[in-house]
Order: C-alpha cells, then sequence, then structure tokens
C-alpha cells in the first residue's frame, strides 16, 4: 500500500496482536502459541522493563486461580460485551461460573 501526500494514518494499538499475516488463528487464545511474536510489552529500545515481572505474576495468579478453582468455565449464556475503544480491544466483563450449578 502506497501512501499519498496529505492521507491520514491512524495506528491502532488493538490490532497490533491480531495480524493474520503474524499469527496462526489471531483471534483464539493460545498461551502455548510460538513462535509468539505480540507487541504487548512494546519493542525494541522502547520494550517493558517490568515484562518479565508482569509475565511472572499472571502465570502465577493464573495458576493459582484454576488451582483453586478447577470446575471454573465461561458463562456462555451471557453475551461477551466489548468495550468500544479506538485504542485497544477488551471486554467489559468477562462472565464465568464457578462451582457446581
Amino acid at each position: 500500500m502506497e501512501l499519498k501526500k496529505g492521507q491520514e494514518v491512524m495506528a491502532w494499538i488493538g490490532s497490533a496482536n491480531r495480524d493474520e499475516i503474524v499469527f496462526d488463528k489471531p483471534d483464539v487464545f493460545d498461551s502455548n502459541r510460538s513462535p509468539n511474536n505480540y507487541l504487548s510489552f512494546g519493542n525494541g529500545v522502547h520494550f517493558c522493563l517490568g515484562s518479565q515481572l508482569a509475565k511472572l505474576e499472571a502465570k502465577i495468579c493464573i495458576t493459582e486461580m484454576l488451582e483453586v478453582l478447577p470446575d471454573m468455565k465461561l458463562d456462555t449464556t451471557k453475551k461477551l460485551r466489548i468495550i468500544p475503544s479506538t485504542f485497544v480491544y477488551r471486554y467489559k466483563e468477562l462472565p464465568v461460573i464457578v462451582g457446581l450449578e
């Protein structure tokens, strides 16, 4: 694609990790995706210094949560609501069911 003088460009961070050229099935959550060249912590000289701590905290949190709540599952009776934003792609909440029904 060639840009012409005066043409506007918008960088949309919400699409950065959803590029089908870079990621196989970009809309599917896969914690074991490899290679996983995501841009969540920046890139190059702007790479987040706290990225390793954040990854470790997330791993510990998710591991502990799944250990305590092994039967937790997505509540498919509720519709996921996307928060409209031109900055990031996110959901308002993640409805889950814990324990016995």
